[in-house]
């Protein structure tokens, strides 16, 4: 799904590379080296619901995926040693190094291999493109740099949140750098055939480089405390230009789904792209969590637009880590329902339950008696807010429910993913320290109930006594500071759920470093029953 390849274009090479008595040219090798990437990183789907078998020709799928590996390996070497430079081949199986890596759970070797094809990238000026076509360079070549360049920028703006590193690549590509989908249409042999109005296999790559384009061309624009009307700011311009711009058959409203059945690949597509915008979302109003205590609660004098707009924005919150849950059910659906180690599906669920978790907390949450400063579900514009709909509807209950689900697909995909099992583990945890710091609020204010217990499946009632102010506000602040802490049982796990107070709006960087390898040595894996063919 990440089109880091087109077939045509790789079937090309391949038969060239089959016609080859001897290899003799470093070209050749690293042709090679990228068929044995691609087997590896196939096998690791397999056994699927289309290949059951756990062998291939009698010989079990660990000694291929060795074989593959081993292989691969010296021949890099070789081909490193034989010309430094690089080639946009050595930069696609360098790719797929990684994205075998990324579903083993090894997300920081998958950062460091990054790294290495991003300085190829350099080295032979991929990131240089002009416009036009360059001299000596075939077209289609040159429109694979540009489409293997934009996957590498969208897994730099990924990586780089994820890890809480600064990213490789500048903050915007540069206008020669974006892919031309008329080239592959009209003069690289297309293997769609759909017509000129049907999605481009790479529409949704190319609108994951513009999502992230967006947000990282923003930048932080504040200092160490959240402001809530610069982040409102910032969802607005996201909404009138980037949402809106969307195109029919990925667009969040009046969908065009004409296209499903021709293109199959393409509700997978939509459910990826869509999952990366409510993530978006979730980055640009996750800072308000750990927003002051006191500018939390609601018998101190705020000003009433303000109070409005805190309650409206953890709403928009809820409801974009709520459709990211969701989304990541459907796409698991989609993708057979079973065990997989797409990696997609790990990080976005895990990280939407811990925004849902958080503001759980809050016995206050959802604050409907505001609701009479909130325009009726009539007038709202869904067209430019797609959130809008949904915050009139927002739940404890509702969220309760979601966390509860994606604890259960994370425990579903635990048998064959490591990072689900890591992740698994972690929310369980969450939900018990919740569950403690509740208890001992509860017993402190003489309540002896246990309100805030993500575990009990029943609504809680909107309470504005100060014994409930005081309790949201204790348990607030010490599920704040056990998130930033380096506790021993987390081991290196180094700030899974790190937010600092001193985060900035939309601040990408400063959110779970999810990295298992880091935690448990987990490299025996159960066979697979899921994930069609690449």
């Amino acid at each position: 799904m990440d089109q880091l390849i087109h077939l045509p274009w790789f079937l090309a090479k391949y038969e060239r590379w089959w016609m080859v008595e001897r290899v003799k040219l470093v070209a050749e090798v690293d042709v090679a080296i990228l068929i044995l990437r691609i087997c590896s990183y196939a096998s690791q789907f397999l056994p699927s619901l289309g290949y059951t078998l756990d062998k291939i020709r009698l010989v079990s799928l660990a000694d291929v995926r060795k074989t593959c590996d081993d292989t691969a390996d010296s021949l890099a070497a070789i081909s490193a040693a034989a010309d430094s430079r690089g080639s946009l081949i050595r930069i696609q199986h360098l790719a797929f190094l990684g994205l075998r890596c990324q579903i083993q759970g090894n997300t920081t070797v998958f950062w460091e291999v990054l790294s290495r094809a991003v300085r190829v990238a350099q080295s032979i000026g991929i990131h240089n493109h002009v416009t036009g076509p360059r001299q000596g360079m075939d077209e289609t070549d040159q429109e694979m740099e540009r489409r293997t360049f934009c996957n590498l920028y969208i897994w730099d703006s990924l990586l780089s949140r994820q890890l809480d590193h600064t990213p490789f690549l500048p903050r915007s590509l540069r206008p020669g750098n974006w892919p031309q989908f008329s080239v592959l249409r009209n003069g690289g042999g297309d293997s769609i055939g759909q017509g000129p109005d049907a999605p481009d296999p790479f529409t949704e790559r190319l609108l994951q480089a513009r999502l992230a384009d967006f947000w990282r061309s923003i930048g932080p624009l504040q200092g160490a405390e959240y402001d809530m009307v610069i982040g409102e700011e910032r969802y607005d311009k996201f909404c009138c230009e980037y949402l809106s711009q969307l195109p029919p058959a990925f667009a969040l409203v009046e969908l065009d789904k004409r296209w499903d059945k021709r293109l199959p690949k393409l509700p997978m597509q939509r459910q990826l792209l869509h999952i990366a915008i409510y993530d978006s979302v979730c980055w640009n109003f996750r800072p308000l969590l750990l927003l002051h205590e006191h500018e939390r609660v609601e018998s101190l004098p705020l000003p009433t637009y303000k109070r409005v707009l805190l309650g409206s924005q953890e709403k928009a919150l809820a409801v974009a880590a709520l459709r990211a849950i969701d989304g990541v059910a459907q796409l698991h659906a989609l993708l057979g329902g079973c065990h997989t180690r797409f990696a997609g599906l790990v990080f976005s669920t895990f990280e939407a339950a811990v925004v849902l978790i958080f503001l759980c907390i809050d016995p206050m949450f959802p604050r409907d008696y505001y609701q009479r400063h909130f325009p009726s579900p009539s007038t709202l514009k869904t067209d430019t807010d797609p959130l809008q709909t949904d915050t009139c509807n927002v739940t404890r209950h509702g969220c309760v429910q979601a966390v509860q689900g994606a604890l259960e697909r994370l425990r579903m995909l635990a048998d064959v993913n490591s990072m689900a099992e890591i992740g698994a583990s972690t929310l369980t945890r969450l939900q018990n320290k919740v569950s403690e710091i509740s208890t001992r609020t509860g017993t402190a204010t003489g309540t002896g109930t246990n309100e805030l217990a993500l575990s009990q499946d029943q609504e809680v009632g909107n309470n504005t006594t100060t014994i409930a102010q005081q309790r949201s506000t204790s348990a607030a602040g010490e599920i704040a500071s056990w998130l930033s802490s380096e506790q021993g049982d987390l081991r290196s796990m180094k700030d899974f759920i790190s937010i600092s107070e001193t985060s900035t709006v939309g601040d990408m960087m400063n959110w779970p470093s999810f990295d298992p390898p880091k935690l448990d040595s987990q490299n025996d894996f159960m066979s697979i029953d899921t994930m069609q063919d690449i």
